[in-house]
């Protein structure tokens, strides 16, 4: 099944060789890899290329290691492209305001979805959050420093939904945004109207009125489009 390589970039082509043979091949999460042993003799690579390629795959989350058994294929997940995405997605200004517009997308139709479901309770904990940012800034925090509270704000608002994946990205983004602040200088504008668009955005939600959380919650990210704009065709 799997063809002999021949080829300058033998642990790419392993790679995608083995990506091929786990395809093809029928086998399930849980299943064991072939040896090391068995994959040389099946791509007619060296092992060194091999094992390259073994190590790969175990780092994007397809295969996983168990000591003293062996290697296993795993269940698909997101976990591997996640904890990557951060670090891999290029940080300047144009990619920045792309995430932005997706962010909004995303939060936008969620926070309309979870309007009828969130209580009394969690309007509170979202006031008590953003009473702990609001001290922050009261006492000179800085922008890459207000991130974190910012971020348990907007898991908050979507806790009801129990969607993992939009918690991770939600993290993620705010991962890209915490680095492009101490990368570029971005820097809050105003910080008082950073927390009162917080507070109308709350208001909204205790009105139950899903159209007027949409528009709230676009209006509390015009600060940093506003920034991008500006700066999207600069050496940033």
């Amino acid at each position: 099944m799997l063809k002999n390589i021949k080829t300058a970039n033998l642990n790419s082509t392993a790679q995608e060789q083995m990506k091929l043979f786990i395809a093809e091949s029928g086998m399930k999460a849980g299943d064991m890899i072939p040896t090391e042993k068995a994959l040389e003799v099946q791509l007619g690579i060296s092992r060194t290329s091999i094992r390259e390629a073994l190590r790969s795959l175990e780092a994007l989350g397809i295969i996983e290691t168990r000591h003293g058994v062996g290697r296993f294929l795993r269940k698909f997940n997101f976990d591997a492209i996640l904890n990557n995405l951060s670090y891999n997605i290029p940080v300047n200004v144009k990619d920045f305001r792309e995430m932005i517009d997706v962010r909004i997308a995303l939060e936008s139709t969620f926070l309309q979805w979870v309007i009828p479901e969130i209580s009394e309770t969690d309007i509170a904990e979202l006031h008590e959050i953003l009473a702990r940012l609001e001290n922050e800034v009261k006492h000179g925090y800085a922008d890459e420093d207000l991130i974190q509270a910012h971020t348990e704000f907007h898991l908050k608002l979507y806790e009801r939904t129990e969607n993992r994946l939009l918690a991770d990205l939600i993290r993620v983004f705010a991962t890209i945004q915490r680095t492009l602040t101490v990368l570029k200088k971005y820097r809050t504008s105003d910080k008082s109207e950073f927390i009162e668009l917080h507070r109308r955005l709350i208001e909204a939600l205790e009105a139950r009125d899903p159209e007027l959380a949409r528009a709230r919650l676009v209006e509390h990210f015009k600060d940093v489009i506003a920034w991008s704009d500006e700066h999207r065709d600069s050496n940033l």
